[in-house]
């Protein structure tokens, strides 16, 4: 029955390839053909679309499972395929390891050209597409009543006479509501701990659009506490202009009072809110709540960026979600919401503010102001920021990773050979990153008067203190490596046997005497965190490290580090778009690797070249340049021994990546 799609798909083809090209696809289709034994052993389940031009059907074996759809018509064809029992996987296009939308509870829509066909495999390893605008399927909510609309959820605020109803309604929006709709939130830090309690740490109802403004301490079964920011907006089903169903996905509970019904959502999801929480930054309002004031201050650009069209704007609702919240507002700004609270300043907000106003760097997001929440006692939370709009053609990690796809593919049929020459532009635009990463340095590095940004020396003990961590990182590094199931990987147990070596080499990269300065830095920094603009690069993204505390990224350090981190993200690049390459086809890795580290090699090179030229400028950069390439190496072990760690903990199939990584370093022409 394959066999089908092997001739459609050879009509289809044909009329768009030439005989070469055509003859190397067809050498593909068979290669994935041959590496999924699904197709040949697995078992056969016809789907039943209710397009009739559409032939779908499954197949199944030993845990894997293969999707097959063809449009047997000449024209373009939709279909919806019950997929439900996959719900939560995410379908990968074989023949160009593609990934689509994952799948839901609803009907999972298709759209074929003619004689189009497809091969899905149905995995929960891939990732979801960075597009994809994540929305929760569904589901049954809770229906509560309600008296005086979002102040029936609080008792004292109530006639007396409804008091009992508040309360019985109060507690079931904070047992009950509020839980479900929390734990299915990507932003909640607590997947897979039961939520045992919440409660309110400070609250009012916003008159300016009557939504309630609320931070809520949330504690899981374990006993573990975090701070939320979770604004809600009260919806009418019968208010002119509202469209209820399309704001479901952000819905906490649905309500009634007397005849009207409507629901709660988040608040993030409601233009309403949005846009007064805008307006206020603007106006630099202060908001009093029960117990602290939520400030709202803007920057000096705020004008000039928000402009006089904000009230006319389109607002879009809540798109991909991860620990924060992101809002736009036309093509002008960003408003991210900070979920997860933390106490004391945000770096985002704090660098971003500095590089706009006291030392303006123009490759950065421009900050148009932010929102804090301030305590009648105690230290202060950032809520939000609003940040300008920067037109872009995506991430330099996307860039990226698309580039080399396209390279690999010209390589493995050889039609490209290694060679310098076969990626000028690449590279040019690799010396532009470099170039802006060193303007971005000696930006951070102009002495202001403000101590938490004026440069300071780098002294001996620093150096000393900075060795010692990594030695002490390498000792728990290659001890979990040892006791981890990859134990007897070969790569791994060169590392292992390399203990010694790796120990001496960090070592060496201590500096006795180093003429620099320690200053502010980005901290997390690699291909995703720059945005690929006209042949540009805009930098985003200072929130730093998410595993360390607020205090830890403020620290002031060698922005050396930062370099390291893009060399490092040089080679999870590189190995990364080599093993997609060469899932299906395992023997092509060896013919592939060795274009692969050239072209980390020579992205590396350019990248370091543009820096140089321009981070001498800056106090932050060594006067010796043997300095700087010792402090540089140290910074790179440091950040593999910590990818090392992390994928262990969390995506053990890339642990390949760092060692392979660490090996390179360590003996680079034997790798």
């Amino acid at each position: 029955m394959d066999s089908v799609y092997g001739y459609e798909a050879v009509n289809v083809e044909a009329q768009s390839r030439s005989s070469s090209s055509l003859l190397n696809w067809m050498k593909r289709l068979i290669a994935v053909r041959k590496a999924h034994q699904a197709f040949g052993r697995g078992t056969l389940a016809f789907l039943h679309p209710g397009n009739r031009k559409i032939l779908a059907y499954l197949r199944e074996y030993r845990g894997e499972a293969i999707l097959c759809v063809a449009n047997l018509a000449r024209s373009a064809q939709p279909v919806e395929l019950d997929l439900s029992r996959f719900s939560g996987h995410v379908p990968v296009e074989m023949m160009g390891r593609t990934p689509f939308p994952p799948i839901g509870e609803l009907p999972y829509f298709l759209t074929l050209p003619g004689h189009g066909f497809y091969w899905f495999l149905l995995t929960s390893d891939a990732e979801t597409p960075s597009w994809h605008g994540y929305h929760r399927p569904p589901k049954e909510l809770p229906m509560l009543v309600l008296s005086g609309g979002l102040r029936g959820l609080f008792p004292n605020q109530v006639e007396p006479s409804r008091k009992i109803l508040a309360e019985r309604t109060r507690d079931q929006f904070m047992r009950k509501a509020l839980p479900g709709f929390i734990v299915d939130q990507r932003w909640f830090a607590a997947k897979g701990d039961p939520i045992a309690q919440i409660e309110f740490i400070d609250q009012t109802i916003w008159s300016e659009c009557q939504c309630l403004l609320a931070l809520f301490k949330v504690t899981t079964a374990s006993g573990m506490a975090h701070h939320y920011f979770i604004p809600l907006s009260l919806i009418w089903e019968q208010d002119e202009g509202r469209v209820v169903d399309a704001l479901l996905p952000y819905t906490v509970t649905r309500v009634r009072q007397q005849a009207r019904t409507g629901i709660i959502v988040d608040a993030f999801a409601d233009e309403t809110f949005c846009r007064a929480f805008i307006k206020a930054i603007g106006a630099g309002s202060e908001i009093r709540l029960d117990k602290g004031t939520v400030r709202c201050s803007p920057t000096s650009v705020y004008a000039e960026i928000a402009g006089d069209a904000t009230a006319e704007a389109a607002v879009s609702t809540p798109g991909a979600e991860s620990s924060n919240t992101t809002i736009v507002i036309g093509d002008k700004m960003f408003l991210k919401g900070y979920r997860r609270l933390q106490v004391g300043l945000n770096p985002e907000l704090e660098i971003g503010r500095f590089l706009t106003e006291r030392s303006p760097f123009s490759n950065a997001v421009p900050v148009a102001g932010g929102v804090g929440y301030l305590p009648e006692e105690g230290p202060s939370m950032i809520l939000a920021i609003l940040q300008g709009h920067v037109a872009n053609q995506g991430s330099g990690w996307t860039f990226t990773l698309d580039y080399l796809k396209r390279y690999l593919e010209d390589a493995a049929t050889g039609a490209v050979k290694p060679c310098p020459a076969a990626h000028g532009t690449y590279l040019d635009l690799m010396r532009i990153l470099g170039k802006r990463t060193g303007e971005l340095h000696t930006a951070l590095a102009v002495q202001t008067g403000d101590p938490d940004f004026d440069p300071e020396p780098v002294t001996r003990a620093d150096v000393e203190s900075w060795v010692a961590q990594v030695l002490k990182e390498t000792q728990q590094t290659l001890d979990r490596l040892a006791q981890s199931e990859y134990r007897d990987d070969p790569n791994v147990q060169s590392i292992l046997a390399a203990r010694n070596t790796l120990l001496e080499r960090i070592r060496a990269c201590a500096v006795t005497e180093v003429d620099a300065a320690k200053t502010r830095y980005h901290g997390d920094y690699h291909l995703g965190q720059v945005l690929l603009a006209h042949n540009d690069f805009v930098i985003i993204d200072f929130e730093g490290e998410p595993a360390r505390t607020l205090e830890e990224r403020r620290q002031k350090h060698s922005p050396l580090k930062d370099v390291a981190g893009m060399l490092r993200s040089f080679n999870y690049a590189a190995y990364s778009a080599l093993l997609g390459a060469t899932e299906e086809q395992p023997p092509d890795f060896a013919q592939l690797e060795p274009h692969a580290r050239q072209w980390e090699q020579l992205a590396a090179n350019a990248f370091l070249a543009g820096y140089d030229d321009s981070a001498r400028r800056s106090s932050a950069y060594p006067s010796d340049p043997d300095h700087a390439h010792r402090l540089i190496e140290l910074f790179t072990l440091e950040k593999a021994l910590y990818e090392v760690r992390y994928e262990l903990a969390n995506r053990p199939k890339w642990v390949a990546i760092p060692v392979k990584g660490l090996l390179t370093i360590l003996r680079p022409q034997d790798v």
